[in-house]
């Protein structure tokens, strides 16, 4: 795929689009190339907001695409689901609102951190880490930019992947291939 022009972030929460942003910089991607979803308001739940937007952005990703080189990447945890079933919702809201399934050559992103993403900050850091234990309090955003970094070296192509990367973490490489300037 060649560099998108534009990029839209679909995620539940604030670290959830910092961690992403600084993703696709390392990608090679520019504040101009990116677009944010905006949040939910209040202290919803991230997660079903996601799910109400997925369909409408994934319609609009379609539409764009046709003419342009787009990329969505959507950021939702599993919290104490599995990542599978979180596939699963994403592609019920999609069939509910009466569009196609995610096709394999399409440049949508899942990334889907089991618990949390604070998860995947703390063993992008190096730190071991469980998908059952609750991380949130743990890592704060300092720790972003070290995570994003370590994620990108992790997702070349013929990287080595640490033993210590947790499996939704090692489901996500795939997937962020699917967005990656080739």
């Amino acid at each position: 795929m060649s560099k998108p022009s534009l990029v839209t972030i679909l995620a539940e929460d604030q670290r959830h689009q910092q961690f992403i942003r600084r993703l696709l910089k390392r990608l090679g991607y520019t504040n101009h190339d990116i677009r944010e979803c905006a949040l939910p308001a209040g202290r919803g739940c991230g997660e079903q907001w996601v799910r109400k937007l997925y369909p409408q952005e994934v319609t609009g990703f379609r539409s764009r695409s046709a003419r342009a080189a787009t990329a969505l990447v959507v950021a939702v945890d599993a919290d104490t689901a599995d990542v599978a079933e979180r596939e699963t919702q994403l592609g019920t809201s999609l069939r509910d609102q009466g569009v196609a399934p995610r096709l394999a050559h399409e440049a949508v992103a899942h990334l889907i951190p089991k618990r949390s993403i604070e998860t995947w900050v703390l063993c992008l850091n190096g730190q071991p880490v469980d998908e059952t234990t609750d991380y949130k309090q743990r890592a704060d955003n300092s720790q972003i930019p070290d995570a994003a970094n370590a994620f990108f070296a992790w997702s070349r192509t013929n990287a080595t992947v640490p033993a210590i990367c947790i499996p939704s973490l090692r489901t996500a490489i795939p997937e962020i291939r699917r967005i990656a300037p080739k």
